[in-house]
């Protein structure tokens, strides 16, 4: 697979790494595919996943699109590839929230844009002190895409989607924990590899039945 995306399985963990660090991993095409491509692979082995993990490489979980990528698109004329990279996005986060196990958000850094929408599609967020989150689309001139406008309303209420959305603000990690947006803060790096082993470990020893099951109704 690709460098701009590390996906691995482990006791039944699967970890998918968005790896251009250089880039505080923006995501452009290649990426995009590769995510999919984890995606597949996690579907193809599913009886052996317990728990997926997204995470970024290096200081930052995912700062948004790769805005230099899309503009060349946009430059070149190619507004149907375009489009069509959006659907795929969209395509991604439903097919995350339809695996038959938790997907855990682990975050350290800048979550922004498609960045924030991932840690709100997500089952369960974990984030460093460090982290912080904004949505940056107005301020590119762009709608919100990746999800957001679905699940921000039903994490952290319909008003507080509105301010984040138009006032593009930054928030604390405490600001998350506080609004919904993830579960837990870790103090530091070791202290955030240590809780979502934690938590991960506590969801690949319960019942895999009941964890679907119990996904699929929420």
């Amino acid at each position: 697979m690709s460098d701009t995306v590390h996906h691995t399985t482990a006791n039944g963990i699967s970890t998918i790494t968005m790896n251009r660090p250089k880039q505080l991993n923006a995501l452009n095409g290649e990426m995009l595919g590769r995510l999919h491509q984890a995606v597949n692979n996690i579907c193809k082995h599913k009886e052996q996943v317990r728990c997926v993990v997204i995470q970024g490489e290096g200081r930052h979980f995912m700062a948004g699109g790769d805005i230099a990528y899309f503009q060349t698109l946009m430059g070149q004329s190619q507004e149907e590839l375009f489009h069509e990279l959006i659907s795929s996005l969209h395509r991604l986060v439903m097919r995350l929230a339809e695996l038959p196990v938790p997907v855990i958000a682990k975050v350290r850094g800048a979550a922004a844009g498609f960045g924030i929408s991932l840690v709100a599609g997500c089952d369960l967020a974990v984030a460093s002190r460090d982290a912080f989150f904004t949505s940056a689309y107005n301020l590119l001139g762009t709608s919100p895409d990746g999800g957001s406008t679905y699940y921000l309303p039903r994490t952290v209420n319909m008003k507080k989607t509105m301010e984040i959305m138009l006032l593009t603000q930054r928030y604390s990690a405490q600001d998350a924990l506080e609004m919904g947006l993830i579960n837990q803060i870790a103090d530091d790096d070791a202290a955030l590899d240590e809780q979502v082993t934690k938590m991960t470990a506590n969801i690949a020893n319960s019942s895999k039945l009941a964890v679907k099951n119990t996904k699929i109704l929420i």
